[in-house]
């Protein structure tokens, strides 16, 4: 894919909504700040640049790098950021897709997302109720809430220690997952978040090191992440999350009773950890230092791609690659 840019440009990611694929990232002039920048296409094939708009008189905001993108109701949100400020912290805004397709940055004080609590505003989701940002305070995991991504709302989880790397937004239901804090002697365990409006959260732990990437599929939420030294799934089923697969990735075999015991392991577990995780044609499709599809989340096969992956993106019949500084689009399942 060409992405029209003038001078060079960092990727960041990638999503679809509706009939329209986005990438978002910056624009990179030798010497000089970054500049936000998004680009948007029908087809995949002729792509072209989304009017940025930041908030007058924002100082960070001409200066974000985009580096997170979801879809909700058929209009897209973004996370972007710029380090500043005395100690070169994060500085976070949101941005949000007017009518007209501009991406316009909204206005928020700075303790929304930063302050002395802050710790990370990671990734933004969506979903029918609305969109939800994973991060973290000092207090513990947080999600950033809004409807239609003008106004973001911030609720805390309340478990210290413990920390949210994604989450997902369902009809009427938020979920954040990640890791538990550890227990004096003992480490850290996969956990999900489940709230009906942000303000109570009911925990479920799951037997992992910890969960990094959530998605629907075929109408189940499925959580990615670590187990042992490898990556394996685990799907919500009847309100109760179960390992997927067969075969446990360290080898250490299976449980009677399967529940978070069973897991089809794949790939090997890398700092970054699966980055991103989307469904394509039908499977599911998880990026770490490679990239991995499976059918049901079970048995996963390694996809070859053209460049180190940063993220992906799909559609019904679609894969979108997202590297450093490049795209691809294979039009059929991997």
């Amino acid at each position: 894919m060409t992405l029209p840019a003038a001078v060079p440009k960092v990727l960041r990611d990638a999503v679809r909504c509706g009939s329209r694929w986005w990438v978002v990232g910056a624009l990179q002039p030798a010497g000089g700040d970054p500049r936000p920048a998004a680009w948007d296409s029908a087809d995949g094939r002729t792509w072209r640049s989304v009017t940025i708009m930041p908030h007058p008189g924002s100082f960070y905001g001409p200066r974000n790098v985009l580096y997170s993108v979801a879809c909700a109701n058929g209009r897209i949100a973004v996370i972007g950021a710029q380090s500043g400020g005395a100690h070169g912290n994060p500085r976070t805004s949101t941005w949000y897709q007017r009518p007209d397709g501009a991406l316009a940055e909204v206005p928020a004080p700075f303790e929304l997302y930063g302050g002395d609590e802050a710790v990370d505003v990671g990734r933004i989701v969506g979903g029918p109720g609305g969109f939800l940002i994973a991060g973290n305070r000092t207090s513990g995991p947080a999600a950033w809430l809004s409807r239609d991504g003008t106004r973001f709302v911030r609720h805390e989880v309340g478990e210290k220690g413990a920390l949210a790397r994604d989450g997902a937004v369902l009809d009427s239901r938020y979920f954040l997952i990640g890791a538990a804090a550890p227990a004096s002697g003992q480490v850290a365990g996969g956990v999900v978040w489940e709230s009906a409006d942000g303000t109570r959260w009911a925990r479920s732990p799951v037997e992992a090191v910890e969960l990094q990437r959530l998605t629907m599929f075929h109408g189940n939420l499925i959580a990615v992440g670590q187990r042992g030294d490898a990556f394996a799934a685990w799907r919500r089923d009847d309100g109760k999350w179960v390992a997927v697969g067969g075969g446990d990735p360290s080898g250490g075999g299976t449980r009677a009773g399967g529940e978070d015991a069973a897991v089809g392991g794949f790939g090997r577990v890398t700092p970054t950890g699966v980055r991103s995780l989307t469904v394509a044609a039908g499977k599911l499709v998880a990026s770490a230092d490679r990239v991995w599809s499976s059918p049901d989340g079970g048995s996963w096969t390694e996809i070859a791609v053209p460049a180190g992956p940063v993220a992906v993106a799909g559609s019904d019949d679609a894969l979108l690659l997202i590297g450093a500084d490049r795209a691809w689009l294979a039009r059929r399942a991997p």
